[in-house]
């Protein structure tokens, strides 16, 4: 009797573990903005870098998809619809159980917001917000915030 009861014991404690040891996560970080004042409107442009890992006991490998990325302060979109540019991969991209990936991104700048656009991302700190999906465990959605800050030229 004392062996079965050290038996399951033993066996609940290895259980699944956390649900990061099954499922992905995702992080953006280095997030660097910028927004500069041309004839026409106002260039807004930058990079980030987004963190993905699977975890070691996930069931197989994630096929990671982005979803859409815009700038936020406190919860309310500024500029939505964000062109946003993966170097050196084409999304989908898949992450191996156990692995993880960091792929580097650019704003697409080539698109001229409103002048007045300006003057209201300066106004104080802006956050990056997007969301990543993913098929495990009969697929999720992911949301992404970055570090609120004021972007460079303002």
């Amino acid at each position: 009797m004392k062996r079965s009861i050290a038996l399951f014991a033993g066996l609940t404690a290895l259980g699944c573990g956390s649900k990061d040891n099954i499922s992905v996560s995702a992080t953006v970080s280095n997030v660097k903005l910028t927004v500069t004042e041309q004839t026409l409107g106002t260039q807004l442009g930058g990079s980030f870098a987004l963190e993905l890992e699977v975890g070691a006991q996930a069931e197989h490998a994630a096929t990671v998809e982005l979803g859409s990325f815009s700038l936020a302060r406190d919860g309310a979109t500024l500029v939505g619809g964000l062109k946003v540019v993966p170097q050196g991969v084409t999304f989908p991209v898949k992450v191996g159980t156990g692995d993880s990936k960091t792929i580097p991104f650019t704003l697409d700048d080539s698109a001229l917001l409103p002048a007045s656009d300006k003057a209201n991302l300066c106004s104080g700190d802006v956050q990056l917000v997007g969301a990543v999906t993913h098929d495990l465990n009969g697929g999720e959605t992911k949301p992404l915030q970055g570090s609120p800050g004021l972007p460079s030229g303002c």
